[in-house]
């Protein structure tokens, strides 16, 4: 699951439909980061700065495929899962 995730990571140019599933798998992640080993940890955090670097592409496919803002409002999801807030992340870049 942590390859797949860090290996998704690197291609924004994939459908929105396939950014969902990467962000559906960083919620599984976080559910056993606790557990990961330090490298594992390394590795989670070099393709969350990849998801981050390109959050404006993995934004602009997701948008096309689902409202971001209505899935956390439907799901009640917290900030700390960040990687549901794609669209925050892409108007901070302007504040």
């Amino acid at each position: 699951m942590l390859n797949k995730y860090c290996v998704s990571v690197e291609f924004p140019d994939v459908s929105g439909a396939e950014h969902l599933e990467i962000l559906q798998i960083r919620d599984r992640l976080a559910e056993i980061e606790s557990d990961l080993s330090e490298s594992e940890k390394t590795l989670l955090t070099k393709g969350d700065r990849q998801l981050i670097e390109k959050v404006n592409d993995f934004y602009r496919e997701l948008s096309r495929f689902v409202n971001l803002a209505d899935i956390r409002k439907a799901q009640a999801i917290s900030p700390q899962r960040w990687w549901w807030y794609l669209d925050v992340l892409v108007f901070c870049q302007f504040c």
